[in-house]
């Protein structure tokens, strides 16, 4: 894979930042869910394409449900994966170097 993982630590590294990032994105899906639905009961949306507003409103809803879903799974499957790496002796701090 061009521009790939040249070591262990770096894909560690990786996986811990992807673990992170999983755990942060229901805080992002519910600050975009809310501000979706406040801006429809506000009347302020204005989709481009001439639809009703409720249309993207409650299709964004629907997706983001689904992405928590699938993030929930993803942040499953991340951090049972660092646990096997962690008992193999594979998770490295940022201050270690691959041995």
């Amino acid at each position: 894979m061009a521009g790939g993982y040249g070591s262990t630590p770096e894909v560690s590294r990786a996986v811990i930042a992807l673990v992170e990032l999983c755990a942060r994105v229901p805080q992002a899906i519910d600050h975009m869910n809310g501000r979706v639905l406040r801006d429809l009961a506000a009347g302020t949306l204005a989709p481009d394409d001439g639809t009703a507003p409720r249309w993207h409103a409650y299709g964004a809803e629907t997706a983001l449900v689904e992405a928590r879903l699938a993030m929930a799974h993803a942040l499953d499957l991340l951090q049972e994966a660092s646990g096997h790496l962690w008992h193999l002796g594979m998770v490295f701090t940022p201050e270690e170097d691959e041995a």
